[in-house]
């Protein structure tokens, strides 16, 4: 059996490996076909084709762009995507620098609580071009303000938290048709996460092909979505969401090749 797995992520954006060693990993899995999909970057495909191709990996091109609704992280995967789509590049490089102005608004807030981070102490945890919390969590550790990297987003860095400031940047909308003018597929990441059950018909109005039902999630979760994935005809995709901190589910779902046949027949 060929498996897959669509959803992972490397230094480029807030993995912990870089492409040829995630790949390598992959490769060492039973898992035939893969998808990079960090986050607001295709960095990672400068290399990564020639990586796959070595280890005899089939790769999909892969991102994930964070959309906003109402103030709110609503990610959306892009997969099939031409790597090299002025548009979309040129969007992704504004993502970028929002996601630098969110990383900075929260370090004001952190030195009003007493915490005493600099920008630069954050970069220096960023290898790619996409810095986020996650970035901002390692600082934290670094620095002893806090034990591990779920104490840093308990305490500071999630939605309600001290230091929490609320995402900008490309509507969900405008991140969808950006991945289907780039010959893409879009799918909407992680939805027991995200919690946004009640955005789903609108994201299909929008023109999502997938829904992500295997993903960390329990069984009773899985047959919700997977529900809401029949309801509204779309494709049910899956992956890890492998970073590189814990291997999780990484290598243990077996998600069946069969779900790349639905998709690559979508997009044709």
């Amino acid at each position: 059996m060929d498996y897959i797995d669509l959803h992972l992520h490397t230094l480029h954006s807030d993995g912990m490996l870089t492409v040829e060693e995630l790949l390598s990993l992959v490769a060492s899995e039973n898992i035939s076909c893969a998808s990079i999909t960090d986050h607001d970057t295709f960095d990672a495909y400068a290399t990564a084709p020639e990586i796959a191709k070595r280890l005899g990996l089939e790769l999909i091109t892969g991102i994930e762009i964070s959309s906003v609704n109402n103030g709110r992280d609503i990610h959306i995967l892009g997969y099939f995507c031409d790597v090299q789509n002025a548009e979309l590049l040129a969007a992704l490089k504004i993502q970028r620098e929002k996601r630098k102005d969110r990383v900075k608004a929260i370090l004001e807030k952190l030195q009003k609580l007493g915490v005493n981070l600099s920008y630069e102490q954050v970069e220096e945890r960023c290898f790619g071009a996409s810095i986020s919390r996650p970035h901002i969590a390692l600082a934290l550790m670094e620095a002893k303000y806090v034990d591990s990297f779920r104490e840093a987003f308990e305490r500071y860095l999630k939605e309600g938290a001290a230091a929490y400031c609320p995402p900008t940047g490309l509507s969900c909308r405008e991140a969808i048709s950006l991945i289907k003018k780039a010959g893409g597929l879009a799918v909407m990441a992680h939805p027991e996460y995200t919690n946004a059950d009640e955005l789903i018909p609108k994201l299909v109005e929008c023109g999502i092909a997938g829904l992500e039902v295997y993903n960390y999630k329990t069984a009773k979760s899985m047959k919700k979505y997977k529900k809401f994935a029949k309801k509204y005809k779309l494709i049910e995709t899956g992956g890890s969401d492998f970073h590189g901190i814990a291997i999780g589910l990484f290598g243990k779902q077996n998600l069946p090749y069969s779900i790349v046949e639905e998709l690559k027949k979508k997009l044709n």
